[in-house]
């Protein structure tokens, strides 16, 4: 069963953290979930801050839009991620 989380925060507050997230290709639900997620597990999430470089971003863009990549196997996946190396 989905349940309804409901947090109260201050508006400001709200707004930078959706733009610092958005920057990061996240939204507050997402980031909410994921931490819930991770808690539930027994992994509090550092909560340091949060920089994924810009092959990441665009990763998670790109999955968005529905631009998946099938690399098959384990070992056919490891060797497509290093064929630039």
């Amino acid at each position: 069963m989905i349940v309804t989380v409901r947090v109260e925060v201050e508006e400001g507050i709200r707004d930078k953290a959706a733009r610092r997230l958005a920057q990061q290709g996240l939204t507050i639900d997402e980031t909410m979930r994921m931490f819930l997620e991770q808690t539930a597990e027994g992994c509090i999430p550092n909560l340091g801050p949060i920089e994924p470089n810009s092959l990441t971003v665009e990763a998670i863009e790109s999955a968005r839009r529905g631009e998946l990549v099938e690399l098959g196997t384990p070992a056919e996946a490891i060797a497509e991620l290093n064929k630039d190396e």
